[in-house]
């Protein structure tokens, strides 16, 4: 065993080679995951319990692999180990090797694409379930390469949070949005504009209170006009007392704050209990089977009834169909975004959506498919808009966003 440097160590551990393969990855894993437990058990220091979690990556020496390498797979797994949530085992795989060299080519070509003009904006409609009034929009990137390659944002953000262009990312995002919603407000149409931003962000003070309030006066937004959606907090327990802070700060300027991603993390309750925040946005996972799984109902429903008695607003992320529109509605969620209305649009077909006001809404309520334990129908014709026309669709047809 020996400490690496930092708050890495490496333990080598020698076998006979005796077992097939499948036989000693299973007997180091079992290994690993016992030190990882031993590790995890809490120190008396003055008299508070401490504990410390232990991210393990484990390599497998093979013929003609060098020390380097062999340090460089294990090394590989463990940060594989902590992008997956921490306090984990995760055995090397070749793949790993291949995703390195990926985000690398993808973070310099990154680099060049913000300068070159080759991200734009998309806005998605925020929608009041009761009415259809559109009431928000919320924003997100899109990359395509001057080869006509289109990166999804999955790929594009995961490469932007590890290197140094998260700020500059996320501050032309930013801008673009303060600007796009500007330049709506002169044309007669007022709709607030929300921001996904990582709490990390918030707190490495890329961002001063300040140069938001400037970015915010320069373009003449009234107060509520820019909405701040929270990322990440799962990851700073030990920094909610300095993201609280920052939050009232923004708040003080106009900004509101809505919590992203509320149910899919187990934090998500903490931070509600300390964080200030306007508006819950519902994980598209608990919106996914809300209709057909009476658990996840369950679970959604008791998430809506706390945000209801905080008196938060409620957005679901996600909602596809008709029948999900009628089920939230029911539940008590506010407002919905999602294909049921609308997929992401851009600029010139997001004018034209506004200008309409609204869409139709599904009429209801109605009775899950599980209730009663029958199968129960959703009955309602939905004309829905995309790209800012109109189109009939019956329930089982999905439809495709505008490219």
């Amino acid at each position: 065993a020996s400490r690496l440097g930092g708050d890495e160590f490496a333990a080598l551990i020698v076998g006979d080679g005796s077992r097939d393969r499948a036989a000693r990855e299973q007997h180091i894993f079992e290994l690993a995951d016992r030190l990882r437990l031993t590790l995890s058990q809490p120190y008396s220091i003055d008299g508070n319990d401490v504990r410390v979690a232990a991210s393990i990556g484990v390599a497998f020496a093979e013929p003609g692999l060098g020390a380097g390498d062999l340090l460089r797979n294990a090394d590989l797994a463990m940060y594989r180990a902590k992008a997956s949530g921490k306090g984990r085992v995760e055995l090397y795989q070749p793949q790993m090797q291949q995703d390195v060299v990926r985000k690398a080519e993808l973070a310099t070509r990154l680099r060049a694409a913000l300068h070159d003009g080759e991200f734009m904006l998309l806005n998605q409609p925020v929608v009041e379930l009761d009415t259809g009034r559109i009431a928000s929009v919320a924003t997100a990137a899109r990359w395509r390469s001057s080869q006509g390659v289109l990166f999804t944002p999955a790929e594009f953000l995961r490469v932007s949070e590890d290197s140094d262009k998260t700020a500059e990312l996320g501050r032309w995002m930013l801008e673009q949005a303060v600007e796009q919603a500007a330049g709506r407000l002169n044309n007669g149409l007022n709709v607030p504009v929300s921001v996904r931003m990582g709490a990390r962000r918030l707190l490495d003070r890329s961002l001063p209170p300040g140069s938001l309030e400037t970015l915010l006066t320069r373009h003449g937004l009234p107060s509520g006009s820019l909405v701040i959606e929270l990322s990440d907090t799962d990851q700073l327990k030990g920094s909610l007392d300095d993201l609280e802070r920052r939050l009232k700060q923004l708040r003080r300027l106009g900004v509101r704050i809505a919590l992203d991603g509320f149910g899919s993390g187990h934090g998500a309750i903490t931070a509600l209990r300390r964080l200030p925040v306007d508006v819950l946005k519902l994980d598209r996972g608990l919106v996914e089977g809300v209709v057909e799984s009476p658990r996840l109902h369950t679970i959604t429903g008791g998430l809506l009834r706390i945000a209801g008695d905080l008196g938060l607003q409620t957005v679901a992320e996600g909602v596809d169909l008709p029948e999900q529109v009628i089920a939230l509605r029911t539940m008590g969620c506010t407002h919905g975004q999602g294909a049921a209305f609308s997929g992401p649009l851009d600029e010139y077909r997001l004018r034209r959506a506004l200008s309409l006001g609204h869409y139709p809404v599904p009429s209801g309520p109605a009775e899950p498919a599980f209730a009663g334990g029958g199968a129960g129908v959703y009955t309602s014709g939905v004309p829905a808009v995309y790209g800012g026309g109109s189109a009939l669709r019956s329930h089982n047809e999905t439809p495709v966003p505008p490219t």
